[in-house]
């Protein structure tokens, strides 16, 4: 009977599943991941051509597992490539260079190979002089003009080291004079007088070994290699033993310097034999060096520097060889990472083709989508019978009867049939609840009376109600930090870390985190000294060993839920929103799967834990808020935030106060992942942190999750100081340092982004001209009364005439975010204190703290008190509009009051009522009243720049207007500060080659428009294209903007033309129509950046403009430096100087390693007379093209005409 029951309710299960899905077809049937139903797969490749073929059914599952292996394989590949590219490093050389000590001391000595070939001598002359003194000339013999050649027959000589190439090869031998030996002679020794008595000498001893030695000598000094080498060789013969030492290292000086170091290193080694002198050492580490034998070299350098320390070249020869070591080193294991990343791109390749051909023959096997239809049909049939608008009829078909189906109207089919298969369902259903009720239930009772479920539920009734909610070990924060955690926070806080490459290069580590990119976090109530492991095994009566005795289900919170109004919380729009979504693997936390099996210590799967957190439910065993809490954390593992929140309900009115932040921090991140439907849904999230942080300030996942929420807020100045918080609370919290680190590069690059709404200035009637509203909303708007007061408003205008209201060349206000995290002076809380609390806005909402404070009460002290000694970070870089729209609560009256908050006070900017003419600004530096005031941050060059850079012009120690250092100036400070020079920087030097937008080789016809016109463009972003500087509202008024003829050459040679600027010209407006129509509307930045080049040999600013912006659109983040740089230096000509540094510090921001930028940005400090600024950027200039002669004469200008001293050299 048992029997029976059981095959009963497998047919149902084996059956039923076929018609889940409204009575389709299907041939191919897998198992679901849960192991509990089954599913059908359309379009299986197991739906084969000759589907009664065993034999090519087990072929085509070969194939397919052969193409599973193989995917498997490419992945690998795929991501052996990316670890290599990732490995490879283009700036590796540079930052070699730049870093390593041995390379900085030896800068100058690796990349010139002069530095070898340096002549020695050992100065021992007194002996052979003597020998010559000795002789007696006769004044009157002796003739000026005689030198003295050894000429003395020797044909050959075993001494003389004839079997050297150098010496077989001696008449083609060149070095140049070596006038520093002259230094070893007397000092009233002419050269000329010294030859002829050396002549004279070897006419009476043609073989006396001083007078050779002093004969080669002497062709040394003259510069005559062949000579001196035949000196040499009758020296080495006729030598006494005691000077044959001194003789080698002479003649091994000689060939090294005619460039034979390898015979040279022969001659040295004798001479070593018989002489420790540091000199000796020296010249064969150079010759040495010379061959490459690098190891030996340094040996010997040591050697010289350690027997004599004032040889201070041997110290940086050895460091420059070791820097060529290691350079060495690193760049074979660079190309070794190449040919490895070569190896693996060519195995994904070909295993990549035979992938595709393994398909195309899995294909062939497929059968056709007519043969599917056909068994659809066929299969529909036999099912239901004959059905309406279909028609089925046997055929013969290669001597066979085969049945073929055809439909007239598809539509009316497809409701036939899905009504037949309702009735046919139905009747099933009724058939199998007569045949199987009784057997089912009788089933399920002989499964749940089994004997070790008895006795497990038995057991745990004697335990039943033990709610113990005291934890077993203390409370792991606040902890206290070792020495080691506080060095290593002490790090994290300091300024300079993370360094600039760190930044750079790590960037893809640590992003900044977005909605679709957030932390998983779970607050275990291991913080809270609890042990959840023991309340899920030791509680139960588990040991490590068994598992919970079936049946398992998931732990359903609902029923435990107490019927009552929901509370406070639970009112909030953002948590009602996502209480009521449905299960999905969107919101499904899968990296908390690890947090979830780390519950228990014993290897048990999933489903079993959820098993044992619904029977603690059951029996009320255990802290209840804690069971809750682990409860929702399946649920947000599986994707059901419905679930989750029910849990974390149940969760807080379990425990209300005491732990409520564990369920309060779960409940935040399941409203960001599925309850957020705009941005004003997050304040509702910040609630629920404050709460939390009010329970526990201790925690640093609390701490550290507001400062995500700030992230996703903008704003990014809170958040950092929430990120830091919870850095400096743990410094081991890898998730924090993460965000951390990325928020402290975004302010080290002055890339920070705006923490609230863009702030747009409106012009609402010529009555209230000066009224500041958040982006479009019309009813977010105050009033400018006067500075630093401003007044809530609602801004009504009518679009037709705001545009005769009044004009303005400013739209944005500029206002800064308050950034101060600890308390200050009084003077400080004034200067911050905010102005104006009032608005015509007011909206109840539920009594919740959502301000910005971590609260200091409720155990928080020692935490907050470590957190505030540490030093404030930094946040000077962040962008310098940021405005923040605040909310503050008023508890008394549960009523949330919208306010403005402002921080710096507020610069009136002078708008012309009239168009500009000569009369009312006769000179180019009088256009700066109507630009924008300096940014309180300026853009400015690195100090290692700088220093770089000095070293090419160095300035002398007293400065005097008619020193030889000033005497040679050919600026004034006047043609400095007036200058108008152009600067272009071209795309060619981004790497853009523009041969493939250009045809230079097609025909040029000039007839017509030839002019390149770019479209006056929209922009998505005024930041990005800078239109909120006055110098873009003024644009049409540059009276003392001027044709820049000296690009004239620089656009020729762009379009790689010699005579007529029209021709480039043409050229470029062909190459822009073909780019709009390639590329969907937009033109190619390169080709309006090298437009705008044409509009300014014209000397038509407005047309230059409009193709510099229609390229800072379409231009890659990277590339936009190329377009900034052109406009900063139209600006600059125009005379409005502030506009123009602004633009020049964007450039500098994206490319602070291209001459033509500092250059530019020197210029206009220039003119703006700030020489200390603009001598740092010369400087920086030099750094990275030292022979750049504008830069080298304005440097010359600044320090000889001011009065004082700028740069201390």
């Amino acid at each position: 009977m048992v029997l029976l029951r059981i095959w009963v309710k497998t047919y149902l299960f084996c059956f039923l599943p076929l018609l889940l899905d409204r009575g389709v077809c299907f041939t191919h049937w897998t198992v679901t991941d849960d192991g509990l139903s089954i599913q059908p797969v359309s379009d299986s490749p197991y739906y084969m051509v000759q589907s009664h073929s065993l034999v090519q059914f087990l072929d085509q599952e070969k194939k397919l597992d052969a193409i599973a292996r193989m995917r498997g394989l490419v992945s690998e590949h795929e991501k052996n490539i990316h670890v290599h590219e990732n490995a490879d490093d283009p700036e590796l050389e540079t930052k070699i260079r730049t870093t390593d000590k041995d390379c900085i001391m030896g800068e100058f000595v690796s990349s010139n190979k002069d530095v070898f070939f340096t002549a020695y001598t050992l100065g021992k002359l007194v002996e052979d002089l003597e020998v010559l003194a000795n002789i007696e000339f006769n004044k009157d013999n002796i003739n000026s003009e005689n030198e003295p050649h050894c000429k003395y027959d020797l044909p050959f000589s075993v001494h003389a080291f004839e079997h050297f190439l150098s010496v077989g090869q001696r008449h083609t031998l060149k070095i140049n004079p070596e006038s520093s030996f002259q230094k070893s002679l007397p000092s009233n020794y002419e050269t000329t007088e010294f030859g002829s008595h050396i002549a004279k000498a070897l006419e009476k001893e043609p073989t006396n070994s001083s007078f050779l030695r002093l004969a080669a000598l002497y062709w040394r000094i003259k510069g005559d290699a062949p000579k001196a080498v035949e000196c040499f060789r009758r020296a080495l013969h006729f030598t006494t033993k005691k000077m044959r030492f001194r003789t080698w290292f002479d003649f091994g000086n000689l060939l090294h310097r005619a460039g034979y170091p390898l015979d040279a290193i022969v001659l040295y080694e004798l001479a070593s034999l018989g002489m420790n002198d540091a000199t000796v050492h020296m010249a064969l580490a150079d010759a040495y060096a010379l061959i490459q034998n690098r190891t030996k070299a340094i040996d010997h350098y040591n050697i010289a520097f350690s027997m004599d320390p004032s040889m201070k070249t041997a110290q940086i020869k050895a460091a420059a060889l070791k820097c060529d070591q290691k350079l060495i080193t690193a760049m074979e294991k660079q190309h070794k990472n190449l040919l490895n990343t070569i190896e693996e791109k060519n195995l994904y390749n070909d295993r990549y083709e035979t992938i595709k051909d393994m398909e195309e023959s899995v294909e062939k096997n497929v059968a056709d989508l007519e043969d599917r239809m056909q068994s659809s049909l066929i299969y529909d049939y036999f099912t239901y019978g004959s059905l309406p608008y279909s028609s089925c009829r046997s055929v013969s078909l290669s001597g066979y009867l085969s049945l073929q189906c055809s439909v007239s109207d598809w539509r009316r089919y497809q409701t036939a049939r899905e009504d037949r298969y309702r009735k046919l369902l139905a009747n099933i259903k009724r058939s199998g609840a007569k045949n199987i009720s009784k057997p089912a239930v009788s089933v399920m009772e002989d499964f749940t009376d089994s004997a070790e479920l008895v006795a497990f539920l038995k057991n745990l009734e004697t335990i039943r109600g033990m709610d113990r909610d005291e934890p077993t070990d203390k409370p792991i924060y606040p902890q206290k930090l070792t020495p080691s955690t506080k060095e290593l926070l002490e790090y994290y806080v300091d300024d300079n870390w993370p360094d600039s490459t760190s930044c750079e290069t790590d960037r893809w580590r640590y992003p900044l985190p977005t909605v679709d990119n957030l932390p998983q976090l779970f607050l275990s109530p291991k913080n809270k000294g609890f042990r959840p492991s023991e309340l899920l095994s030791k509680y139960l009566g588990l040991n490590v060993s068994q598992e919970h005795p079936l049946p398992w289900h998931p732990p359903n919170c609902g029923i435990y839920l107490p019927k009552k109004p929901l509370s406070t919380i639970f009112q909030l729009s953002a948590v009602r929103t996502a209480a009521v979504q449905g299960h999905s693997l969107n919101y499904a936390e899968n990296n908390l799967g690890t947090e979830f099996l780390g519950l228990i210590e014993d290897k048990i799967t999933e489903a079993d834990i959820a098993q044992r957190i619904g029977t603690l439910m059951k029996y009320s065993i255990g802290p209840q808020w804690l069971v809750f809490n682990m409860a929702a954390l399946y649920w947000r593992i599986v994707g059901a935030p419905g679930e989750a929140i029910t849990c974390l309900h149940a969760a807080l009115e379990a425990q209300p106060e005491r732990y409520a932040d564990v369920a309060l921090v779960q409940l935040a991140q399941v409203v960001i992942r599925s309850g957020i439907n705009d941005e004003s849904d997050l304040n509702d999230v910040v609630a629920l942190v404050n709460k939390a942080l009010q329970i526990d300030s201790n925690e640093p996942i609390t701490l550290f999750l507001m400062g995500i929420v700030k992230i996703l807020q903008r704003k990014l100045v809170s958040g950092l100081k929430y990120i830091r918080a919870a850095v400096v609370v743990d410094p081991l919290f890898q998730p924090a340092v993460s965000v951390f680190h990325a928020l402290k590069c975004l302010n080290k690059n002055g890339q920070g982004m705006m923490g609230g709404d863009q702030l747009h200035l409106r012009c609402c009637s010529q009555d209230e001209p000066n009224v500041y509203c958040f982006g479009v909303h019309e009813d977010r708007c105050f009033i400018a009364l006067k500075k630093r007061v401003f007044v809530g408003t609602t801004c009504i205008s009518n679009s037709k005439k705001r545009k005769d209201s009044c004009t303005r060349a400013f739209s944005f206000a500029p206002f800064v975010a308050p950034v101060d995290l600890v308390e200050g002076t009084e003077d400080e809380k004034k200067m911050h204190e905010p102005v104006v609390k009032s608005t015509k806005n007011v909206h109840k909402k539920p009594s919740i703290d959502t301000s910005d404070e971590i609260p200091l009460d409720y155990g928080a002290q020692e935490t907050l008190q470590r957190i505030n000694k540490m030093t404030v970070p930094s946040t000077k870089n962040f962008f310098q509009s940021e405005i923040r729209f605040v909310e503050n609560d008023m508890p008394k009256e549960e009523v949330m009051i919208e306010s403005w908050e402002e921080d710096i006070l507020v610069d009136e900017i002078t708008v012309p009522e009239k168009p500009l003419t000569l009369a009312h600004v006769p000179e180019r530096r009088k256009m700066i009243s109507y630009d924008i005031p300096l940014p309180s941050i300026l853009p400015l060059p690195s100090k290692k720049q700088i220093n770089n850079g000095f070293i090419h012009v160095p300035l002398p120690v007293s400065r005097t207007s008619n020193s030889d250092f000033c005497a040679n100036a050919k600026m004034s400070l006047t043609m400095l500060r007036e200058q108008s020079t152009s600067t272009w920087l071209s795309v060619t030097a981004k790497g853009v080659n523009l041969e493939k937008f250009i045809d230079f080789q097609a025909p040029v016809n000039l007839k017509g428009d030839f002019e390149p016109i770019c479209s006056d463009t929209i922009s998505s972003s005024p930041v990005l294209t800078l239109d909120h500087l006055p110098a873009y509202h003024l644009r049409h008024q540059f009276i003392h903007y001027k044709p820049e003829k000296a690009l004239t050459d620089a656009f020729l040679k762009l379009g790689k033309e010699k005579k007529r600027v029209e021709v480039v010209a043409k050229r470029l407006k062909d190459a822009m129509v073909l780019s709009l129509a390639y590329n969907k509307d937009k033109v190619h930045w390169s080709l309006s950046t090298a437009s705008a080049l044409y509009w300014r040999v014209k000397g038509d600013a407005v047309n230059a403009i409009k193709c510099l912006r229609q390229s800072l659109n379409s231009a890659p983040p990277e590339m936009r430096d190329v377009a900034l740089i052109s406009m900063a230096n139209i600006y600059q000509q125009a005379g409005l100087l502030h506009s123009a540094l602004i633009v020049g510090g964007s450039a500098l921001t994206i490319s602070p390693k291209l001459v033509a930028i500092h250059f530019t940005l020197a210029n206009i400090y220039a003119s703006l007379g700030k020489y200390q600024h603009a001598l740092m950027l010369y400087y920086s200039t030099l750094s990275m093209q030292s022979n750049f002669e504008p830069a080298k004469e304005r440097i010359r200008a600044i320090y000889c005409f001011t009065g004082e001293q700028l740069i201390d050299s």
